[in-house]
Formats: structure tokens, C-alpha cells, sequence
């Protein structure tokens, strides 16, 4: 079984800025490549101090930005880029909603790419 099979929500491909600070302080830009109301696989080119289940403060830029801790779940080199995998652990509420606002642009603008090919 592969990870597409275990994920329980549609992940869209995306180009989106992001931002990470770890616990310990450190923070670098990300940019976003997919994402799902529950993880997103970020990329970086910098050479970062991660580790696979370290908990992460995630700032995703979108019309404002979007904030939440996330659980790194994978970890993979593809020098010169590090592209890692994160599931969202904790969100409030307005952040939740501008998340699934988010998602549901991305669906429709896919949905219509789709249909007007």
C-alpha cells in the first residue's frame, strides 16, 4: 500500500511561499508543493537542523497568512533541495477556515482547468 492509498483528503499541487520556525528558534523559507486540509510536502534549499517527528510552526502566505503546528513525517535529499512531508497538528479556528477556503479555490480552479481544456 502506498501513502496516497492511507490519505483520507483529495492533496492538490500548489506553488505557495512559506515560512518554518522550529521550537529551537531557527526559521527558513519553504515553498509549499502540495497540500491537503490535513499535511502539505514543503521544499527548501537550505540546509536545515529537521528531523523526522519534530514539531514545527508552519506560516503558509496566501491572501493572509496561515499559521499552524504541524509533525515533520518525512524527510528526503534531492540536492540541492531537502523536500519534507508535515501533518497539521494544531490550527484555530479562524486558521482552519482560511485553510479549507484555500482548498476549495484550488479544487474549483482544477475542476474548471479541467473542463475547459
Amino acid at each position: 500500500m502506498n501513502l496516497q492509498d492511507k490519505r483520507y483528503y483529495s492533496r492538490y499541487k500548489v506553488r505557495l511561499e512559506g515560512k518554518v520556525a522550529l521550537e529551537k528558534g531557527f526559521t527558513f523559507p519553504v515553498e509549499i508543493l502540495d497540500i491537503s486540509a490535513e499535511g502539505a510536502r514543503l521544499k527548501t534549499d537550505n540546509q536545515v537542523p529537521i528531523n523526522e517527528g519534530d514539531i514545527i510552526n508552519l506560516v503558509i502566505k496566501w491572501k493572509g497568512p496561515i499559521k499552524t503546528k504541524a509533525e515533520i513525517r518525512w524527510i528526503k535529499c534531492k540536492k540541492p533541495f531537502l523536500e519534507f512531508g508535515v501533518k497539521f497538528i494544531e490550527m484555530n479556528m479562524a486558521d482552519r477556515e482560511a485553510l479549507s477556503s484555500l482548498l476549495s479555490e484550488i479544487a474549483l480552479t482544477s475542476l474548471l482547468d479541467h473542463y475547459t481544456r
